[in-house]
């Protein structure tokens, strides 16, 4: 490793720290802000705020100069156990120092409005405050020396090896961010501007404009609604990528997620209207009915490829088409007319619009909201049935019966999770509140069928013969079919499988209402299909990592609503980082070959293997 790394990104991190806002001492709507920078006070739009007490943020800002200065110092000239410990220690400070200027700040800002409130003031006059781009840069240089003193340890240079699964979705993350901050520095003016500033300010008002733009879009994680509708977008997004990650294992890539959601949706819109019967029967009956639809159509393709050696990319494109036409058929009118012969559709709606009837009662899964015991805005109880039911799920799996064989396992845990929702819903709930726009957010149990594919997906890719037969195809086709694996059958075997998974996507809009109505209609957004891909390819076609990609994107796509309200800024803006991060993905991070291939990777850190063995004795 080059011995000017920690200088240069010193160097760097230093200068952009010098021009950037520290902190946001109040915030309007339309992003204008009254920003704190290390050498003055920065106001574009003019606001009026009490006296802040600047003398401190300076003599930060060279505290941080100094520590950073030290540690390039320590870089360069210690060496062995002495860099590691000198860095681990001033990455260390540097945690503490950031947590030290995030409470004086705070501090402050909380005083000055409570003086305002005991002076009589009907409101506190700083309002939207939070650090900036300042105090991150010091948190994330901190973490840097922090990862940089483990890998110089003994056998720590393989660690980001190790973990490339993490590090090259994140490097690409980083770098789609960092593309797009560059688009919206030079598309978008100052907000509030009213007279020009000075270069300094000008500086450190463009770069709060790039950071306010990344803190609306990963700000709903902060808040209970923010985080319900990002999962809400996101239930389907796993489904999908659930099923593209799938077929790459297999050495497939299916293209046709999307046609085959929309007759998972075909699927479950006849067995909601059409199975008699009570609940219990009719909900696990229709959301097997959406899985059995996709499933179908993706076996179609897996079949010719098995047979004629058809591409599954080609194929699954055309069953797209089919699919959608399918669909128009059903949706678009009442009646048809086919040779001279009248054909009425008595699921169709009335009218024009292009949906079916509502299903029935007993089809629809309930709202995620409705699990928990609430049933609307206002006061209520949690129950505690689900929260209970997952508990006793995870510790009956991973702490219970671990020493039982997997099998066993897996059917004492849902026996436990049973037990629990039932012993969970005779206890009394706990008092609680629902706004309404958390009560306004259709999140439904689809969600929770998310989460069990995804634990089905990695029970049957790493636990079962079945699943390691379909890794062993997707790597070697050839010698696993000298090892006695029947190619054609699983080729069949996983298009059915991922399609299947696409199909459950369907329960989220027709079976749980994820849209508005608990209907099938022909708005149904069936390109999440082809988001799955992006999801697939970000997650490294692992089960938690596509659902961590699923999230992300569901965080960016409900920020990009408050980007667009408050800075004008269109949600365009989400569907450019999610391509660029599928071009940084596909170009591996700008990473080495050994973080991108897994042979090259093995042969890394076989050569590292020695320095680990030290490491661990």
């Amino acid at each position: 490793m080059s011995r000017a790394l920690v200088p240069l990104v010193s160097l760097f991190f230093a200068l952009l720290a010098a021009v950037s806002p520290w902190f946001v001492i109040k915030r309007a709507f339309g992003g204008k802000g009254v920003l704190l920078a290390p050498f003055g006070l920065v106001n574009p739009g003019g606001t009026r705020v009490p006296e802040f007490d600047l003398a401190w943020v300076p003599l930060a800002f060279w505290v941080w100069v100094a520590l950073a200065a030290l540690a390039s110092l320590a870089y360069l000239f210690l060496k062995g156990r002495a860099r590691v410990q000198a860095l681990y220690v001033l990455g260390g400070l540097g945690l503490l120092f950031f947590a030290l200027e995030a409470f004086l700040f705070y501090r402050q800002v909380a005083e000055i409005n409570a003086a305002a409130l005991e002076a009589g003031a009907r409101r506190p006059p700083l309002k939207r405050y939070s650090l900036s781009l300042g105090l991150y840069l010091q948190f994330f240089y901190a973490l840097f020396l922090l990862v940089l003193a483990r890998m110089h340890t003994p056998g720590g240079a393989g660690l980001l090896v190790r973990y490339r699964g993490v590090v090259v979705p994140a490097v690409s993350l980083l770098l789609a961010m960092v593309a797009g901050g560059v688009l919206v520095w030079l598309l978008r003016p100052i907000p509030g501007l009213r007279e020009p500033l000075s270069t300094y300010g000008y500086l450190v008002a463009k770069l709060d404009l790039v950071t306010y733009t990344f803190q609306l879009l990963f700000g709903p994680v902060l808040t209970l609604p923010g985080l319900f509708q990002s999962a809400l977008i996101a239930t389907p997004l796993i489904f999908t990528g659930l099923s593209v990650a799938f077929g790459f294992k297999a050495g497939l890539f299916n293209i046709g997620a999307p046609g085959q959601l929309i007759m998972g949706a075909v699927f479950a819109m006849f067995a909601g209207l059409y199975l008699p019967g009570p609940k219990l029967l009719v909900l696990p009956a229709a959301i097997a009915a959406a899985a059995l639809g996709g499933a179908f159509w993706g076996a179609i393709p897996g079949w010719l490829k098995a047979r004629f050696g058809a591409h599954e990319v080609i194929n699954t494109i055309m069953m797209n088409y089919v699919a959608l036409s399918v669909m128009l058929l059903l949706l678009s009118k009442n009646e048809w007319s086919f040779f001279g012969h009248v054909v009425h559709f008595p699921f169709k709606a009335p009218g024009y619009e292009p949906k079916s009837l509502e299903i029935s009662e007993a089809a629809r899964i309930p709202l995620f909201l409705n699990l928990l015991g609430f049933k609307g805005a206002g006061p209520g109880e949690l129950s505690l049935a689900l929260p209970l039911a997952l508990l006793l799920l995870l510790l009956g799996y991973y702490l219970f019966f671990r020493k039982l064989e997997l099998g066993p396992r897996v059917l004492a845990s849902l026996a436990a999770a049973v037990a629990g929702y039932l012993v969970g819903g005779l206890l009394p709930g706990i008092p609680a509140q629902v706004g309404a726009d958390l009560a306004s957010v259709r999140l439904n149990g689809a969600f929770l069928i998310a989460l069990f594919s995804v634990a089905f997906y990695n029970f049957y890719m790493w636990r079962t013969k079945h699943g390691f037969e379909l890794r062993a195809v997707g790597l070697a086709p050839k010698a696993a079919e000298y090892a006695g694996v029947k190619i054609t059958q699983k080729l069949v075997l996983t298009m059915a499988i991922a399609g299947a998974l696409a199909g459950l996507a369907a329960t989220h809009y027709v079976l749980g209402g994820g849209i508005d109505e608990y209907r099938f209609k022909q708005s149904i957004p069936y390109n999440v299909g082809f988001d799955g891909i992006a999801v697939a390819l970000m997650g490294q076609n692992t089960p938690i990592g596509v659902t961590l990609a699923a999230g992300l994107f569901g965080v960016l796509l409900t920020g990009g609503l408050q980007l667009n309200l408050q800075l004008g800024i269109s949600r365009e803006l989400v569907l450019v980082l999610e391509a660029l991060i599928v071009l940084f993905i596909a170009a591996g991070g700008f990473l080495p070959r050994y973080f991108t291939d897994p042979l090259l990777a093995a042969e890394f850190l076989k050569r590292l293997a020695p320095e680990r063995e030290k490491e661990v004795a």
